[in-house]
């Protein structure tokens, strides 16, 4: 851009403008003249340059915070996301694209310097967002590989080819344009088809994808039909909006594998205080047997004495001891070949015993299920936690009763639990104040949603006497959350 001062005396004199460029590609674009006083000319600049500038600031803002995040990643878990840090790039380079594009770099710069960096970063960006693209593909990335091998040999080949040689950059952007335009028909359709296999990534994004590779199409074959650019830079805006879409997407999957991490940590401290519980238990157990055994041989020792004195009676009578003891010793029991169900279903047995509450467990279950250890977690503790709250509420202890059955049956799991109710006697209709419907609302979404990323079912048969619960769980691999 060039400020040219009017004489004096210009007031009902002819204004000639000549405009003329050394690039071939430039010519028959009509030129954009603006006429008043200085100042509000330098505002007027300033003023289109705002959304140019507040686009850098943000792109840039976000590259740094991206890098930032990277190498916290790197230093916290060991390992280099690449993924990220071409994200990165793509967020910097498109900041410095957006301000080398605009009225305000070219008068910051002489026109050819102007010039070549608007084109430079027009490169780099496509370059880096084709190859952010690669690196989150999973069934397609060997196939798109060479294309992008390709695409980036041509665009940083012409780029080379004209610091290299007397070419320059802006005659050589029809090459760059034109591979652009494959590049963004060929992205989509790989993107199509990730997001057909499943890929997490491109099933949110590529409708985004298409749709801005269609305005992105049509930006770059404008110039051959004789259509050039308006004020607005809608290539920065487009690959602004891209940006923002894959950084939500970033932002969303890590808030879901934060929750999947704490679940996991979770269920690992859940499981640790179960088999904590169930050690003391097996090591009051042993020593209980240990004790057993002391006094048995001590009784056979008297019973082997009393034979020997032919004392008919009392032999008779040590017999009777030895078999009441037998009969009244109780082993751990094991409701099922399934470890982690015996073990919540133990420490609930033990809860029941402790509130007067008469349980009834059933399960009939092999030693590995098709249910992640997390998902039957979570099922049964907000099951047994619903019934038991409910039933301990219950005046009368006589009344306070649950039964649960678990069995696995024609690749279903099958879990039923029912409660006594009995809320014409219950503690929260004479004036105590809960939030039970609320934790009951909260204990059956919890299972709604664990019952849906099995493709199973939850049903509650509720009266005034029994409240039941039955899940229903297909044996297939649970449903991932996008």
């Amino acid at each position: 851009m060039a400020v040219i001062d009017l004489p004096t005396h210009y007031a009902g004199e002819h204004l000639k403008i000549e405009v003329t460029s050394p690039y071939e590609n430039y010519s028959g674009i009509p030129p954009k003249v603006y006429v008043g006083n200085t100042g509000p000319i330098i505002s007027f600049i300033f003023s289109q340059s705002v959304p140019q500038v507040v686009t850098m600031i943000i792109a840039i803002f976000l590259g740094i915070g991206i890098l930032v995040y990277a190498i916290f990643k790197l230093y916290k878990k060991k390992t280099l996301d690449i993924s990220l840090i071409i994200l990165s790039c793509f967020a910097l380079v498109l900041g410095f694209e957006s301000i080398s594009e605009d009225i305000l770099s070219g008068i910051l710069f002489e026109p050819i310097v102007h010039s070549i960096l608007s084109d430079t970063f027009t490169i780099l960006t496509s370059v880096f967002l084709v190859l952010y693209y690669l690196s989150r593909m999973k069934h397609y990335q060997k196939i798109y590989g060479l294309f992008c091998f390709l695409q980036v040999s041509i665009q940083i080949g012409v780029l080379i080819y004209s610091l290299m040689t007397v070419g320059e950059l802006t005659e050589l952007m029809p090459i760059v344009n034109a591979v652009s335009v494959i590049s963004t028909l060929v992205t989509s359709l790989v993107c199509v088809g990730e997001a057909y296999r499943n890929n997490r990534f491109f099933i949110a994004c590529t409708p985004w994808i298409v749709l801005i590779a269609i305005f992105h199409c049509m930006l770059y074959i404008q110039p051959s039909l004789g259509i050039y650019n308006a004020n607005i830079n809608w290539s920065t805006i487009l690959f602004m909006i891209i940006l923002i879409i894959i950084i939500c997407y970033n932002i969303i999957e890590y808030i879901i594998s934060f929750d999947k991490h704490q679940r996991t940590v979770n269920f690992l401290k859940t499981k640790s205080d179960l088999l904590e519980q169930h050690y003391d238990q097996l090591r009051d157990h042993i020593q209980e047997i240990s004790t057993l055994r002391t006094e048995f041989i001590q009784t056979m020792e008297n019973l082997e004495h009393l034979v020997k004195e032919e004392e008919t009676d009392e032999v008779q009578n040590y017999v009777q001891t030895i078999l009441t003891n037998a009969r009244n010793f109780e082993f751990i029991f094991s409701y099922s070949s399934h470890q982690l169900t015996n073990l919540i279903l133990a420490r609930y047995q033990e809860i029941a015993s402790k509130r007067n509450i008469k349980v009834k467990f059933q399960a009939e279950l092999p030693e590995v299920l098709t249910v992640n250890d997390d998902d039957l977690t979570q099922i049964l503790i907000h099951v047994l936690e619903h019934s038991f709250r409910e039933t301990h509420a219950i005046e009368d202890p006589t009344h306070r009763k649950i039964y649960l059955s678990m069995q696995e049956k024609e690749n279903q799991l099958l879990i039923r639990c029912e409660h006594s109710a009995n809320y014409e006697t219950n503690l929260f209709s004479q004036g105590i104040t809960e939030n039970f419907a609320e934790q009951e609302q909260f204990d059956l979404k919890i299972i709604q949603d664990v019952a849906e990323r099995y493709a199973g079912t939850l049903t509650q048969e509720k009266d005034s006497q029994v409240d039941r619960l039955i899940i229903q769980l297909t044996k297939t691999n649970p449903k991932k959350s996008i």
